[in-house]
């Protein structure tokens, strides 16, 4: 694998957390127009859609909530995968630093700082753990 291809291999758990975080906002939106759609006084309808919407709202309510389970199951197994490969990294700190950044999805400040780390050291470990990481994954 190449360095670019580990880089997005390590990405696809971010990437598949911002698609999740993205249809839940839409799942959310949705589900929001299936509250009535009428204010009633006196049982006098005040506001009403020209159609009812309900059904094909609730369905695609549903099909929402099907793709974001389907994709919170592709994160686990792209977690479970990822961290049986970095496991497999000879240096643990660049394990950690992978770990930290793409799986906890740490501000590389943030691993600096919890690791007491420089900056650039931090950096430098991350770059050689995606390194050895491509030359693991090659071998597989």
């Amino acid at each position: 694998m190449t360095i670019s291809e580990t880089y997005n291999y390590l990405k696809q758990v971010r990437r598949l957390d911002w698609t999740i975080r993205r249809l839940t906002l839409e799942h959310d939106e949705l589900q929001a127009c299936l509250l009535p759609s009428a204010i009633r006084y006196d049982k006098d309808v005040v506001q009403v859609s020209p159609e009812d919407k309900l059904s094909t709202v609730a369905a695609m309510v549903l099909e929402l909530e099907k793709r974001i389970i389907r994709l919170q199951e592709q994160k686990a197994a792209a977690i479970t995968e990822i961290m049986r490969a970095v496991d497999q990294l000879p240096n643990e700190k660049e394990g950690t630093v992978l770990t930290a950044y793409y799986i906890n999805k740490m501000t590389m400040e943030k691993v600096a700082e919890e690791l007491d780390m420089s900056m650039q050291h931090t950096y430098r470990l991350r770059k050689r753990g995606v390194q050895h990481l491509s030359i693991i994954l090659r071998n597989k």
